[in-house]
């Protein structure tokens, strides 16, 4: 009895060791994406507001370029606009759906939807019917990892079009993302010591949410030629 209950003990640890990794992974990658898109787009407006500042101040006598200044203020509110709408979508990103409410097909029909608005990608979504019922900590996996999956092919796969397939065999609930897109040597990415490289991050958040499930996680890419993973998770595990 005493041994069962070191175990069980183990896994709960474990198990939580993993959700701080994934919760950190996704902190990093937060900061990561904000300093690289509106804080740097920020900066770059100040520095225009500073050189048109410096013209200004030392004006002569002489008409006002106009037509510079319109330039300047024009890239300056370029800028802003660039870095507010970034902004915008990280809190829309990260405002969860009503997951109790709403079935997991609704959920992932939203996300899609959102990220074409967001991204001005096409999605193709094939899904295969009657699909099993999916407690609510699978389905808020799976929802994270094609959010995931959607915004790596975004940034790193130079295509603006992605396939989903969604279906399930028995009480297990299958996915697949793929794009055909520029791909990457997944050993390279995955193989190597921890990094804060974004996309290193993503995935591996969407393999230890695989995990913690129970479940299966595959990654197939290779350059020139595509990204696809693969997740099978169990539904049958007794979350709810």
């Amino acid at each position: 009895m005493k041994s069962r209950e070191v175990d069980a003990g183990l896994k709960e640890r474990q198990a939580g060791y993993k959700i701080l990794e994934i919760n950190e992974g996704e902190l990093c990658r937060i900061i990561l994406d904000i300093h690289d898109g509106p804080v740097q787009n920020m900066y770059a407006a100040l520095s225009q507001i500073n050189a048109l500042q410096g013209k200004l101040a030392t004006r002569d006598d002489r008409t006002p370029n106009y037509e510079a200044i319109d330039r300047s203020l024009t890239q300056i509110a370029g800028l802003l606009e660039s870095s507010l709408s970034e902004i915008k979508n990280f809190i829309g990103t990260f405002r969860p759906p009503e997951f109790q409410k709403r079935d997991l097909l609704s959920v992932l029909k939203g996300l899609i939807i959102q990220h074409e608005n967001l991204t001005d990608s096409h999605i193709e979504m094939e899904v295969t019917e009657p699909l099993t019922s999916v407690p609510v900590p699978v389905k808020i996996a799976l929802y994270r990892i094609l959010q995931e999956a959607l915004s790596n092919a975004s940034r790193h796969a130079g295509t603006d079009h992605q396939y989903v397939r969604l279906s399930s065999q028995s009480n297990v609930i299958c996915m697949e993302v793929r794009d055909k897109g520029a791909g990457f040597e997944p050993a390279h990415i995955l193989e190597q010591p921890e990094t804060e490289k974004p996309l290193h991050i993503g995935l591996r958040g969407m393999q230890n949410r695989v995990a913690l499930l129970g479940g299966e996680f595959h990654l197939e890419s290779s350059p020139g030629r595509g990204t696809r993973i693969t997740v099978r998770v169990p539904c049958d595990k007794g979350y709810e």
